[in-house]
């Protein structure tokens, strides 16, 4: 293997662990937001502005920028 070589395994590699944090990030703010969602359903508690920045906290996360990871027994 050459040097070449070398450098182009070691950004494939930091690339798949970069998508590996941005995946574990998204599904972390995902859970949150269904948490913060169940939590108002449940205390009759939720109005629109509540939705509103949910909404815009999914944005953020749905963003195009991070592909699509595949999940095991999908």
């Amino acid at each position: 293997m050459t040097s070449r070589d070398d450098r182009k395994l070691v950004k494939k590699k930091a690339m798949a662990t970069a998508k590996e944090a941005q995946h574990g990030a998204a599904e972390s703010l995902f859970g949150a937001i269904i948490a913060v969602l169940d939590k108002h359903e449940a205390e009759h508690t939720l109005t629109p502005e509540i939705l509103e920045e949910l909404a815009r906290a999914h944005a953020a996360v749905a963003a195009p920028g991070v592909p699509d990871h595949p999940r095991l027994g999908a």
